[in-house]
């Protein structure tokens, strides 16, 4: 199910950034302080993540493994292994009523029990939401396995290129993509460029099949399965600009084309009242070109790191977004450390974004009610706690807080009054991390 951010172009984007970034790291790494990254020339990288959301919504548990190996004269193979486990409330898009609202799982096909047809006992798969409650599917159940496998070596005096492939398969979801990563030094390794293209292609292959967009929730228009492709560019630099200072600079650019739709949200139709005369599937346009400039400075102070960066995004949707995160690092006794995080987000809405659909909206041919395409502010708070061991290796515990805001999320209308159309959402995330060498 098309849940996070890591299924589609928003992944494909921040994927292709870490590879650049990586890439960009010999110049950095000749002027930071010294590293406590694994001397061996095997490593292994292992990550246990639990996220949970607040009032009942998802809840997930990602395990990760990362194996990378280093053959001599830079040359480094990894592959990664990930599973996350989903459940959970998942918001469908509709907005509350001030009564009882009926539903059904992707997987139906009537709104009415047994009205399925014979054999087809729709009962089962129906659901109810009380009076004033956030319309949220209660039966959200998925499973992500996904791999990724990577080379990197030495290409000449100062260069440096890199391969990666990646899988990712759901019950529902399938996507693979590869990227191919260039970087060369320059002014005495102080000054390094990358650059960087990837390709992706998804196919979805929804519950109950591809709802026709924009047709009626009730009607069951549904067809086969869907895909899309997009192609992603990068260009950064990296510059030493003082002994205990780097900086670094990257453009990114992608474009996606196909079903962009996600295939378990829908909108409610309202009257003048306020009161739900209907529901629809939502409609995104079939294309959608995303860029973005992000900034980063890392400063040693002493003993200490100081981490800002600053990250702006656009996209012919009409998203536009920013983000300002600060980490500072500490020791806090031997090799142990502290790191603390804050990070701000900001997001405008998609042109074509609306709480619910009135009369006047009928017309719209692309329309959608999730919450992601909406406005928004968010909060993260977190703090990482780090126990470097022998050898290069090291414990670390990780606690987030992460509050999102809505805009958007009352109406004047009076079946509408009173009622949190488009409720905060809070989450907790805590994550392990082990990593050794041999």
């Amino acid at each position: 199910m098309q849940l996070r951010p890591k299924s589609g172009a928003g992944n494909l984007r921040a994927g292709l950034m870490a590879a650049t970034c990586a890439l960009l790291a010999p110049a950095a790494k000749a002027q930071a302080p010294a590293s406590d990254g694994a001397t061996d020339s095997t490593r292994v990288d292992t990550g246990l993540l639990y996220y949970q959301e607040d009032q009942g919504r998802v809840r997930s548990v990602d395990a990760i493994v990362k194996l990378s190996h280093d053959y001599g004269d830079e040359r480094v193979l990894s592959a990664t292994g990930a599973v996350d486990v989903l459940s959970g409330g998942s918001p469908n898009g509709a907005v509350p009523q001030k009564s009882v609202q009926t539903f059904t799982t992707p997987s139906g096909s009537s709104l009415v029990p047994g009205g399925g047809g014979e054999g087809d006992d729709d009962k089962g798969k129906l659901y109810a939401i009380a009076p004033g409650a956030q319309p949220l599917d209660p039966n959200f159940r998925d499973l992500r396995v996904a791999g990724d496998l990577n080379w990197s070596q030495p290409l000449g005096i100062g260069s440096t290129l890199a391969a990666n492939g990646h899988l990712s398969v759901e019950h529902d979801f399938r996507s693979a993509s590869a990227s191919l990563l260039y970087s060369r030094d320059f002014n005495s390794k102080n000054t390094t460029l990358g650059m960087g293209l990837s390709g992706e292609f998804d196919r979805i292959n929804p519950i109950g099949g591809v709802p026709v967009a924009g047709s009626d929730y009730a009607s069951f228009l549904k067809d086969g399965n869907a895909s899309k492709h997009v192609l992603g560019a990068q260009l950064g630099i990296t510059q030493v600009l003082a002994r205990n200072w780097i900086a670094q600079l990257n453009l990114s650019a992608d474009k996606a084309n196909g079903y962009l739709n996600d295939p378990y949200k829908i909108l409610s139709h309202v009257d003048a009242t306020g009161l739900t005369s209907g529901y629809r599937f939502e409609s995104r346009p079939d294309s959608r070109q995303q860029h973005s400039v992000w900034l980063g400075n890392k400063v040693a102070l002493g003993s200490s790191v100081l981490d800002l960066s600053f990250r702006y995004g656009a996209d012919d949707w009409g998203i536009s977004s920013g983000t300002i995160e600060a980490r500072y690092r500490f020791r806090i006794g031997g090799a142990a450390y502290l790191e603390p995080q804050l990070r701000w987000y900001r997001q405008d809405a998609a042109d074509f974004y609306r709480l619910y659909l009135t009369d006047a909206d009928l017309a719209m041919r692309e329309v959608s009610a999730d919450p992601r395409l909406g406005a928004f502010t968010a909060k993260t708070i977190g703090v990482k706690l780090g126990l470097p061991r022998d050898n290069g290796g090291e414990l670390a515990l990780r606690l987030e807080a992460y509050q999102q805001d809505p805009r958007e999320h009352s109406s004047a209308l009076p079946g509408l009054s009173g009622l949190d159309l488009n409720p905060r959402l809070r989450s907790l995330l805590l994550q392990v991390d082990w990593r050794f060498g041999f």
